[in-house]
Formats: C-alpha cells, sequence, structure tokens
C-alpha cells in the first residue's frame, strides 16, 4: 500500500473501528462490515479483508470522492478505467497492463473526484491464484518474477512506483473501456459505444451509498460528456493490454468513428428497441392503443450522446432510452399523442422496418414508461 502512512501509535482508550488480532487458527477481524467479526486463516486472507475495510473507510471519511468498482491504468497520461462485475477478469486485465509497461492505479476501486481526476488509492492489484494456464507466458513470468504476499487463494503483484500509482496519485479520465473475454478471436476487437454504456455502467459500479442516483448522474455527467467508451473483446489479457497500449499511445484522445455503427447500410438511422435498457416488457392492453399520453411534468432529463437518462420524481430511479426511445419521449413532451400516431412517425424514419415491428416495440415502450409513472393518459 504505497503512500499510506504506517505509525505505531500508543494503546488506545477507545478500540479503533477496525481491528485485528491473532487467533489459535489465525487472525481475527473486527469492523463496522463485520459486527459478528471473522475468523481469516492467512495473513494474506486477512491483509485482503482488511484491505478492503480501510478503503471503505477512506471513501466514508471523504464524502467529496466517489469509489468507482473498477481497474484503472495510465496510458499516455489519462486513466483507462474498466468498471466490471465482481469476478469478471479486471484484475488480470490490470496486472497484465502492468506487465505491458503501464502505470497501475487499481485493479478494484477508483476514488473520483467531482471535475472528473482520478485518484490511486495506492493497494497492488491482487490476483486469484493459481493463475489461468492459457495465459500468455511473458505475462506468467511477470507474475512469477513479481509475486509478493500470497497464499493458496490471492496473490498480490509487488510493483515499483513506476508500475503502481502510491496513495492519493491523480489523473485525469480519458476513456472507459468495456471488456469480454472470447476464446475464438484471434485479434483483439475495440466498438466504440455511446457515453450512455460509460455512465450506466459507473451509476451501477459505484460505492457512493450516501448519494442517490440522481445526484450521481449529475455528477457524472458532465464528466462524462467528452470521455470515449468502448468494447474492448479479446482472447488473452496480456496481448490485449499490448494492442490497446498501442492505440492509445500518442493520441490526445482515444477516437474511433462512431458513424457506421449508428446507421443501416441505406444510411438511414438503424432502429433499435426502445425498451432495452427498461426494466420488464409490458405492452400496453389492446384497448390503450387509441388512448392519448403526456410526459410527466415531474420527470428529470439528462441527455448524453443520442441517448437521454429520465427520471419520474425527485430521487426517483434511472431510466435509460436509446436513440428511439429519446425520439419517442420527445414526441410526447411535444402534445398528447397515441400509439398509433407514434409508430406513424418513426415509420418515416426507418425506411424498410416492418410496420407491426415498431407498433409492437412503440407498445412495449409506453407500456413500461406508463408503469413507472413518467407518462400519463390524457382523458379525451
Amino acid at each position: 500500500m504505497p503512500g499510506w502512512p504506517f505509525v505505531p501509535c500508543e494503546n488506545q482508550e477507545v478500540a479503533p473501528e477496525i481491528s485485528v488480532w491473532r487467533h489459535p487458527d489465525g487472525f481475527w477481524q473486527e469492523a463496522p462490515a463485520l459486527p459478528e467479526g471473522m475468523l481469516l486463516d492467512t495473513p494474506t486472507g486477512t491483509a485482503c479483508s482488511v484491505i478492503a475495510d480501510v478503503a471503505g473507510a477512506y471513501l466514508h471519511k471523504h464524502p467529496e470522492l466517489v469509489g468507482l468498482h473498477c481497474g484503472s491504468v495510465e496510458i499516455n497520461g489519462q486513466l483507462v478505467i474498466f468498471p466490471d462485475a465482481h469476478r469478471a477478469g479486471k484484475s488480470t486485465l490490470t496486472a497484465a497492463f502492468a506487465a505491458a509497461g503501464y502505470r497501475v492505479f487499481g485493479d478494484d476501486v477508483l476514488a473520483v473526484t467531482h471535475s472528473g481526476q482520478g485518484i490511486a488509492l495506492g493497494i497492488a492489484p491482487r490476483l486469484r491464484l493459481p493463475l489461468p494456464t492459457q495465459l500468455a507466458p511473458k505475462f506468467q513470468d511477470f507474475v512469477a518474477s513479481h509475486l509478493g504476499p500470497h497464499d493458496h487463494r490471492y496473490g498480490y503483484l509487488a510493483l515499483n512506483e513506476q508500475q503502481l500509482a502510491s496513495h492519493g496519485t491523480q489523473c485525469p479520465i480519458g476513456g472507459i473501456l468495456l471488456f469480454d473475454r472470447d476464446e475464438t478471436l484471434t485479434d483483439p476487437q475495440l466498438t466504440a459505444l455511446q457515453p450512455g454504456e460509460g455512465l450506466w455502467q459507473l451509476l451501477q459500479q459505484n460505492f457512493a451509498e450516501h448519494e442517490s442516483d440522481q445526484a450521481l448522474i449529475q455528477r457524472f455527467l458532465p464528466m462524462l460528456q467528452g470521455v470515449p467508451c468502448f468494447l474492448l473483446r479479446y482472447r488473452e489479457a496480456y496481448e490485449a493490454a499490448l494492442w490497446v497500449g498501442r492505440q492509445w499511445v500518442g493520441r490526445q484522445r482515444f477516437d474511433i468513428a462512431r458513424g457506421d455503427q449508428q446507421r443501416s447500410r441505406n444510411g438511414s438511422p438503424r432502429i433499435e428497441k426502445p425498451y432495452v435498457a427498461l426494466c420488464a416488457k409490458r405492452q400496453l392492453s389492446l384497448d390503450a392503443v387509441a388512448q392519448q399520453w403526456v410526459a410527466s411534468a415531474a420527470a428529470h432529463e439528462f441527455p448524453l450522446g443520442d441517448e437521454l437518462f429520465i427520471i419520474a420524481k425527485e430521487g426517483g430511479t434511472i431510466h435509460r432510452l436509446n436513440m428511439t426511445g429519446r425520439a419517442v419521449w420527445a414526441l410526447l413532451k411535444h402534445e398528447p399523442i397515441a400509439q398509433e400516431e407514434i409508430s406513424e412517425t418513426l415509420l418515416t424514419f426507418f425506411e424498410g422496418v416492418d410496420q407491426q415491428r415498431v407498433q409492437q416495440d412503440v407498445g412495449y415502450l409506453l407500456g413500461q414508461l406508463a408503469s413507472e409513472g413518467l407518462i400519463q393518459p390524457v382523458d379525451p
């Protein structure tokens, strides 16, 4: 944990919130997240548990920061972050970037300021052991030569100051990578995504329990206006890290043309299912098809790229609308309108799309918007 001050202190009258004692079978830990305490069998396992609680305590005592659940590395003076779910491989990918010569800011948690600066917590990457056998030999050699404290389950990498940013080091966020490992690929692939993909991931992968989703989206939105988001698909982590680094280094911004992904072959906008980012597929009943609807006056709107995030009421749930859903929302805001009228309007923009499909998709979207209180029926 480079950059953290370790200072022995005199005996205290009040026990600290996070405590560890020796135990005949290992170590005993207590913390706010462990009200009943926990027995840990190895020093490395104990370090894993204590570090998780210390990182949480640091973020709790610094409410001006948001903690993101992500891996983060510095490339070309910018942070590339890759948020993902638990055990999705982000620690392996982070370590692969270290092996490829890039400085790690963290493999699990990154603190972020209001201005979009990432702050390293100064915690070494931790790998699950044993390593998968399909990893590149150079990557396996790097791990073997840098393996620090470890047991049969986990191993920390002992990295120097050029390889691991110390606690408090800052760097601006320059890009977001969502990633997917695919054994069938021969070369890594990078696809530009809508900025909303990055925002959606950050809303899902954060430790800001003291802030509502509405407060978080207001905080993340300015930061993501100029930050590109990509999907990285790869077969092997070290090969992918080298490839991404070559793509990024020397560029002011990591930019990939997005136009081809937003249009069909005939040049017209590609229709997308408007309900894709909402919860349940709840279609309007047949007797409600002629019902006119209007957008709720209480809704909050947060545009980002071609997409739109809306909230029905203060502190309510966030809903994500893609390009097509955003167009429908604009119609609902303009005047009372029925499902059939919306469908006819969309058909003028999406050439060659089946009319029945458009009507069905619009019915699904209106049904969900109504169930969430985002639109209201209008009396004839």
